[in-house]
């Protein structure tokens, strides 16, 4: 079995829990496993900087979505 340790602490991880599930509830049934630090403190903030990580991902793509290319302008040479 595949050991981690937590990127904050250096803690060996600790198995939590383990799912099946299907993307979109069809094709292949992929087993998940969630590890997690020992230390519960550590692990909040560890859960917190992921939360902000995936929001300011989350910002980002829709900031691409929103943008708008301007036309050149137009320039005539008399």
């Amino acid at each position: 079995m595949l050991t981690t340790v937590c990127i904050r602490c250096g803690k060996q991880r600790i198995f939590l829990k383990k799912w099946k599930e299907k993307v979109d509830n069809r094709g292949t049934v992929i087993t998940s496993e969630l590890y997690i630090c020992p230390d519960k403190d550590c692990q909040k903030i560890v859960d917190a900087k992921f939360a902000e990580m995936r929001q300011k991902r989350i910002d980002s793509e829709q900031r691409k979505a929103n943008l708008r290319i301007k036309k050149p302008a137009v320039i005539v040479v008399a």
